[in-house]
C-alpha cells in the first residue's frame, strides 16, 4: 500500500515537474532573444517554482496544516538544494557548454532532471508533511 502510494506521488511529482518545465522553458524561449540566457532563467524559474507548489499542493501531496504563504515560502526554501542542482547544471550548460548557450532550453531540461530528487525529498518532507 505504501509503495502504491510513494509511486503515485512520484508520477505526479513527475507530472507537476513537466509543468513546470515547459512553463520554465517556454519563458526562457521568449525571453532569451531580447534578454540573454540568464535573465531569461532569473525571471522564468520564480514563476515556474510557483506554480510547482501550487500543483503539487492541489494534486501530489494536499496542502499542509500551515497558511498558505508559509507553506509556500518553506517550499522554496526546502527545494534550495535542488534550486541550487537545477540552476547548477543550467548555469554551467549556458556558460560553459560548448552550444549551451545556443540552445537554453535544453539546459533548463538538465536542470529540472537534475533537481528533481532534491524538490521531491524536500517537498514530501518538509513541507507537506509525511503523507
Amino acid at each position: 500500500m505504501k509503495d502504491a502510494r510513494l509511486s503515485r506521488q512520484l508520477l505526479r511529482f513527475g507530472a507537476v515537474g513537466l509543468a513546470g518545465l515547459l512553463v520554465n522553458g517556454g519563458l526562457v524561449a521568449a525571453l532569451a532573444g531580447p534578454a540573454g540566457p540568464v535573465r531569461a532563467q532569473l525571471a522564468a524559474f520564480p514563476a515556474a517554482a510557483s506554480l510547482t507548489w501550487w500543483l503539487n499542493r492541489r494534486y501530489t501531496f494536499g496542502a499542509s496544516r500551515r497558511p498558505w504563504h508559509q507553506e509556500w515560502l518553506r517550499y522554496l526554501g526546502a527545494n534550495g538544494l535542488g534550486w541550487l542542482a537545477n540552476n547548477g547544471a543550467y548555469f554551467w550548460l549556458v556558460l560553459a557548454a560548448p552550444g549551451g548557450h545556443r540552445h537554453p532550453v535544453l539546459a533548463v531540461a538538465a536542470g529540472s532532471v537534475a533537481g528533481m530528487a532534491f524538490n521531491f525529498t524536500g517537498s514530501k518532507w518538509l513541507v507537506f508533511g509525511r503523507r
